[in-house]
C-alpha cells in the first residue's frame, strides 16, 4: 500500500502542475507535443481526435513535463512561427510559466481547508506542555531557538532540525509576558523508544511496553518509576534514563494494578534509527468550524512556505546541508509513515509535497519555471528577447545538473536505509 500512496501522491502534484502548464499553453496558441506524468521509457500514450499532443504516463513517477514547440535547442521548422512558445506575448509566458505553481498552491490550500474543515486545528501551536526541563514551565511561548524567531510549529521544527543533537538556547515568553532563556539538551532516542544505542530488552511506544525479551516485562506493562522516581510522562522517562546509572537501574512498572519492580542492566546495540526528545511537547489553541478550516488553510500555507524559504536561505548559508535534502526514497519512506496514522496524514503529506513542488519551481533557476521567468523579467528590461537557443541552452544545462542533483540526494536517502 505504501507503492501505491506513494505513486497516487507524486502522481496527483505532479498531474496538477502540468496540467496548469498545459491548459495555459493550450489557451495561447501553444503548439504542445507532449503531456506526460512520468520520466523515462513510456509505458502508455494515446492521442486525442484533432489534437497535436501525445498524452503519456512514462515508468517512473518522479516528474512529468509538458513538450511545446519552441523550447527546443533548434528550432523547428516544421512548426509554424506563430505557434512556438517564444513567439507569444512575454504576459501570456509568464502566465504559462507560473501555471503550475499556481495549480500546486490552490490544491494544497483547498486541500488544507477540507482538512481544517472536518478536523480541529490548531493554531499559535508553539506553547510548551508536559515538560520535564528546569526552568520551562507549561503554557510558557517559545519565541525564538539560538536568537532565531519562532512564530508558528514549521518554523519551530525547522529550527530544531538545524540544532539536531546539540544544545540549545530557546527563549520563551511566560504567562506574563516575561521573557526568559532556557537551555534544551536533547536525548537521542532508538528504534526501541528509549535511549539509543542501548539495549534494555524491551520496547515501549510512549510508556507502554510493546515488545519484550526479558521475562519478567510483560507487553503491556506501564513505566511508573525509574530508580524509585515517579514517571508521569515519555519524555520524563527519557530525561530520567539518560541520567541513571546503568549499572544500578530499576525499572518499575504497572501490570494491571501490581507494581513490579525489574532490575535491569542494558547492553550496547547497533541501532538504525535514530530521533531526539527535547523534554516537552508543544500545543496550542485548538478551533473548529467553516471559518476555522479558512484560517487554517492559509495559516498553515504561508508557514510551510516560510519554512522552505529560510531552509533554502540555511542551505547558502551552510546551517543545512545537501545530505539533508530527500529525494524520491526519503519521500516514500515518509508516505510509509504518515500511512500508519490515517488519511488525514497523507493528505497533509500530499498539501505538504504540492507546496514544496510548487516553491522549488518558483526559484529563478535554469530548467525550473522561475528560470524561464527569469529570462521574461530579462527580457522586459533589455528590451528585446534573449536568444531562444542560448536560453534553452541555459535550461538544457540546468536540466542535466537538476538530474544530478537528484542522483546525490537519491543515494545520500539510499545510505540512510542501512
Amino acid at each position: 500500500m505504501t507503492l501505491i500512496y506513494f505513486i497516487l501522491i507524486l502522481g496527483i502534484t505532479v498531474f496538477i502542475h502540468e496540467l496548469g502548464h498545459f491548459l495555459c499553453a493550450k489557451k495561447f496558441g501553444v503548439y504542445v507535443y507532449e503531456f506526460s506524468i512520468g520520466m523515462g521509457p513510456r509505458l502508455f500514450k494515446f492521442k486525442r481526435k484533432n489534437d497535436e499532443t501525445d498524452y503519456c504516463i512514462r515508468l517512473f513517477p518522479i516528474g512529468g513535463f509538458v513538450q511545446m514547440a519552441g523550447e527546443e535547442i533548434e528550432e523547428n521548422s516544421n512548426i509554424p512561427k506563430n505557434l512556438q512558445l517564444q513567439s507569444k506575448k512575454a504576459y501570456q509566458r509568464l502566465i504559462i510559466m507560473l501555471a503550475g505553481v499556481f495549480m500546486n498552491f490552490l490544491l494544497a490550500i483547498v486541500l488544507l481547508f477540507f482538512l481544517g474543515l472536518f478536523n480541529s486545528v490548531s493554531f499559535n501551536n508553539v506553547n510548551v506542555t508536559n515538560s520535564v526541563v528546569e526552568g520551562l514551565n507549561d503554557g510558557d511561548k517559545i519565541v525564538a531557538i539560538n536568537d532565531h524567531f519562532v512564530n508558528n510549529y514549521d518554523k519551530l521544527a525547522l529550527e530544531m532540525t538545524i540544532a539536531s543533537k546539540n544544545p540549545f538556547n530557546m527563549t520563551v515568553k511566560d504567562k506574563n509576558g516575561n521573557k526568559k532563556n532556557v537551555e534544551i539538551t536533547p536525548v537521542n532516542v532508538g528504534s526501541s523508544g528509549l535511549i539509543y544505542g542501548k539495549d534494555y530488552g524491551f520496547s515501549v511506544s510512549d510508556l507502554t511496553v510493546t515488545s519484550s525479551n526479558n521475562t519478567n516485562i510483560k507487553e503491556g506493562f506501564i513505566i511508573k518509576k525509574i530508580n524509585g522516581v515517579d514517571v508521569t510522562s515519555y519524555t520524563g522517562a527519557l530525561e530520567l534514563l539518560n541520567k541513571v546509572s546503568d549499572e544500578n537501574l530499576t525499572i518499575t512498572f504497572l501490570d494491571k494494578e501490581n507494581l513490579i519492580d525489574v532490575s535491569i542492566t542494558p547492553t550496547t546495540k547497533k541501532d538504525k534509527s535514530s530521533g531526539y526528545s527535547y523534554g516537552f511537547y508543544i500545543t496550542g489553541t485548538q478551533e473548529k468550524g467553516f471559518f476555522a478550516a479558512i484560517k487554517y488553510a492559509f495559516y498553515k500555507f504561508f508557514s510551510t512556505l516560510e519554512q522552505m524559504i529560510f531552509t533554502i536561505f540555511y542551505l547558502i548559508t551552510g546551517k543545512i546541508s545537501l545530505s539533508m535534502l530527500s529525494g524520491p526514497v526519503g519521500i516514500f519512506n515518509a508516505v510509509g509513515v504518515y500511512a500508519k496514522y490515517g488519511f488525514s496524514n497523507l493528505v497533509s503529506l500530499l498539501c505538504l509535497i504540492c507546496i514544496n513542488v510548487g516553491f522549488i519551481n518558483v526559484l529563478p533557476l535554469p530548467a525550473f519555471d522561475g528560470g524561464h521567468v527569469l529570462f521574461i523579467i530579462i527580457e522586459k528590461i533589455r528590451g528585446k528577447k534573449v536568444d531562444p537557443k542560448v536560453e534553452n541552452t541555459i535550461h538544457s544545462i540546468g536540466f542535466i545538473l537538476l538530474i544530478l542533483l537528484m542522483i546525490y540526494v537519491t543515494f545520500n536517502d539510499v545510505i540512510k536505509l542501512f
